[in-house]
């Protein structure tokens, strides 16, 4: 029988009634990959097991309500010792959202070849009854809690998602984008906000129209989403222009990649947290504005690994169009809270977003 991990201890009976039906369907899930844990043991240790049994599974979930994204460590018994495996798990929430991740993931499983030193984790196994995704798991830390020095892994950061979009360029359809703001504005339902918001993102649009940023996007490119292989703290110049780079990086969660969007927003994606975070803190977004130079000097560096003839900046002739997606980000966040009632448009968390928002657009915080 399975046991419980200590953790769960101090859960509600629900809760713990539901990490045990998680535990069963993972331990299910195992039972199926016989042939891929003897062959990460055989592969770790040189010896290949003929009898393996589960012993127990620990998970910690991470991920949204309509995608859970388990990191699971398996812990078998096998004929030549205990040993422990970890992989991803991955629960879609319908049979459209299992399918497009297949289909992403076959996509996105050519970056590794054009980019060497970026990572897709590979598809173990896949089961449509369940909606499960099994990804090999990855010996590394997350974005966050990495101690690689701050400005190299930003520019690693850069270097991943210029992969990613790789050399494609060309004009895309602004009006998803339009409806999208128009949509979001009008949730907050007081005119003069809607109207000043607007003209101070009329500029942007003027920008997108005019650029040639089209490529495919990862569409959820946030920190949570990037796992470095290991932790180098003392950078030097060579280190930096190192090809491929020293440090693995792993890129996660392809669920929601699209096409024809416009590059910066996976920029957006990925700073407009952190933006939200140092401004509510310290009242200036100073340290973050540094991290997105140190990511774009990354993002170049790749394109021009890549066999481009171009920079970001170069694509967008009437400026870049990251501060719009920072700022359609912090517009969904209030909207979002508003429109599920967590906060009103005069509380002060509403406030303090809309002065950020603000402030991103009307100062062109990132300009060349």
């Amino acid at each position: 029988m399975l046991k419980l991990s200590s953790e769960g201890l101090n859960l509600s009976p629900d809760s713990v009634r539901k990490k045990q039906k998680l535990k069963i369907i993972l331990s299910t899930i195992g039972d199926s990959l016989e042939n891929v844990f003897k062959t990460q043991i055989f592969e770790n240790t040189g010896e290949m097991p003929t009898a393996i049994s589960i012993k127990d599974v620990n998970s910690v979930e991470k991920g949204t309500s309509k995608s859970k994204v388990h990191f699971v460590t398996y812990y078998l018994n096998t004929n030549i010792g205990e040993h422990s495996i970890n992989l991803v798990v991955k629960f879609s929430a319908d049979d459209v959202r299992f399918n497009k991740e297949i289909k992403n993931y076959e996509i996105i499983s050519m970056v590794p070849k054009r980019f060497p030193g970026i990572y897709i984790p590979q598809i173990l196994y896949k089961s449509e009854q369940n909606r499960s995704i099994i990804y090999e798991g990855v010996t590394g830390k997350s974005f966050r809690e990495t101690n690689v020095e701050k400005d190299y892994k930003h520019k690693l950061a850069g270097q991943t998602l210029a992969a990613i979009h790789g050399t494609e360029t060309g004009k895309f359809v602004t009006e998803p984008y339009k409806k999208l703001i128009l949509y979001l504005l009008s949730i907050l339902g007081d005119s003069s906000i809607q109207e000043e918001i607007l003209d101070l993102m009329l500029p942007s649009f003027v920008s997108l129209e005019k650029s040639l940023g089209a490529t495919m996007i990862h569409g959820d490119f946030h920190q949570g989403n990037l796992l470095f292989s290991s932790d180098v703290t003392t950078i030097t110049q060579d280190a930096i222009e190192e090809f491929p780079p020293k440090v693995k990086v792993y890129i996660i969660d392809p669920e929601f990649i699209m096409t024809g969007r416009d590059r910066s927003e996976d920029i957006g994606t990925f700073f407009a947290k952190p933006c939200m975070k140092e401004f509510q803190k310290y009242g200036n977004i100073d340290d973050t504005k540094k991290d997105i130079f140190a990511f774009l000097n990354g993002y170049n560096f790749a394109l021009r690994k890549l066999g481009t003839n171009f920079d970001l900046e170069d694509l967008y002739p009437e400026d870049l169009t990251i501060n719009f997606h920072i700022a359609s980000y912090i517009l969904y966040d209030i909207s979002d809270r508003i429109e599920r009632k967590k906060s009103t448009l005069d509380s002060s968390d509403i406030y303090s977003k809309l002065r950020l928002l603000m402030k991103v657009l009307s100062e062109n915080i990132i300009s060349f």
